[in-house]
């Protein structure tokens, strides 16, 4: 039994290394998307030349303005998610670079960038909304039961509470 407990400990442990490399590569590759949506930003800002009309660039500029104040609410959401005990882990992978994107949007002006925006801030609300429907495992319970399921395996006799 010890020998199980043991190896049971390496596995974890090895898990949650796999987990902080993997954690440091998704940082990574976040750093590197937005060093390179910032050039590419600065090239689109350096190529745009004309100016745009007062109406447009008002209406331009209220449309970043609700994607922004939507990334807000949604984080904000999330971060009460975490506070209640809940797991919006995707959600949040989901926003990782939506910054850069709204950037691309109020840059380019073009309505893909915009769409490619709404379409990440829905599918992270919908994740968090996913998120907020699970069921809370209590730990303790689950411990509990298996520990009992494998005495009973390996003894033959039944653990009561």
């Amino acid at each position: 039994m010890p020998e199980q407990e043991q190896g049971k400990e390496e596995f974890e442990g090895k898990e949650e290394s796999e987990i902080k490399k993997l954690m440091e590569k998704i940082g990574e590759t976040n750093r590197k998307l937005e060093e390179a949506y910032d050039e590419k930003i600065k090239r689109l800002e350096a190529k745009k030349k004309l100016i745009p009309d007062e109406k447009e660039e008002e209406k331009h500029q209220t449309r970043i303005s609700a994607l922004k104040e939507k990334l807000d609410e949604i984080k904000n959401r999330i971060s009460e998610a975490r506070k209640a005990g809940k797991d919006p882990f995707i959600a949040g992978l989901w926003l990782r670079n939506v910054n850069a994107k709204i950037k691309i949007a109020q840059v380019t002006h073009e309505k893909k960038d915009f769409k490619t925006v709404e379409i990440i801030l829905n599918n992270a609300e919908k994740e968090l909304e996913e998120s907020l429907k699970q069921e809370e495992v209590d730990v303790k319970k689950e411990i509990e039961t298996r520990l009992r399921k494998d005495v009973a395996k390996e003894t033959g006799r039944i653990i009561e509470t």
